[in-house]
């Protein structure tokens, strides 16, 4: 069987959608538009004949890390070199821009596939899962109208989500927040959004387990439904708040990487829950 690689459009969103069902995926379409909007040199399908059976994306943060993600394969069409070839289409991209470290969030099934390649585990994190009962009237299917934080409060949120993820990713946030429900207050901030199956808890970045906790019940507020929050295991104040708040650990995922450390570790103390496994 032979297939080919070609850039990922905007109009191959539909059919990416239908991978992310089979796969029981939670994101939406503005999830996959994002992404291609971001990085659109950097995203790639996998075509049999006219079908699409893979994806891959990238987004790169500055010049000193990138991350892969939105890695699907058909299930028809699996173990037969597609995701090694997507997988190397994009390391190889990154390459040639000369990315230092390049990082993903793995499955256990995808795991062995990226070990063969060179990654190595940085960390574990868990979903977590809860159902939501109703507590406002003026939420707004996950995008309640929250207002944009002021220059110094976002240049303060900056700061901090540096210490926090190593690099500075403020222009991705500030495209995922256009999408969210936001919560930015001094010494944290955070975000909910809509998904296919729940509402994503996440990013959320907060300068201790207080005002973490504050930024959760601000966000779970803004919603009546089920809700996925993605947790590092490092974290032990993150995984108590989840357990506090009647969540469920529902499976586990691997943060993994290859080629340079970060100047800059990320400090995984100051993160309660990730952006994505897509983003990081």
């Amino acid at each position: 069987m032979s297939f080919s690689i070609r850039p990922f459009t905007e109009h191959d969103v539909a059919a990416a959608l239908r991978l992310c069902r089979s796969a029981g995926w939670n994101q939406l379409d503005s999830d996959w538009s994002r992404l291609i909007r971001y990085e659109p040199d950097g995203c790639w399908v996998a075509e049999v004949g006219s079908r699409l059976v893979g994806t891959v994306t990238t987004t790169r943060y500055g010049q000193h890390l990138a991350w892969i993600g939105m890695m699907l394969v058909d299930p028809e069409y699996r173990r037969r070199g597609i995701a090694t070839a997507l997988i190397n289409t994009s390391i190889q991209y990154l390459q040639r821009l000369r990315i230092p470290c390049i990082k993903l969030d793995a499955t256990p099934e995808g795991k062995p596939v990226y070990e063969r390649l060179g990654f190595q585990t940085e960390w574990s994190y868990r979903r977590w899962q809860c159902e939501l009962a109703p507590q406002r009237d003026d939420s707004v299917d996950g995008k309640a109208q929250t207002p944009m934080p002021s220059p110094s409060l976002r240049s303060a949120a900056a700061s901090l989500d540096l210490q926090a993820f190593g690099v500075d990713r403020l222009d991705w946030i500030d495209r995922l927040g256009k999408d969210s429900s936001t919560c930015f207050r001094v010494g944290g901030w955070g975000m909910i959004r809509a998904g296919h199956l729940a509402h994503y808890l996440g990013p959320l970045v907060a300068a201790n387990a207080s005002m973490a906790s504050t930024i959760v019940d601000e966000l779970l507020s803004q919603t009546a439904a089920r809700v996925f929050w993605d947790v590092p295991q490092p974290n032990a104040n993150a995984v108590r708040l989840a357990e506090q708040r009647g969540f469920v650990a529902v499976r586990d995922l691997e943060r993994m990487w290859l080629g340079q450390p970060l100047i800059t570790p990320p400090q995984v103390d100051l993160q309660y829950a990730i952006c994505d496994p897509g983003t990081g």
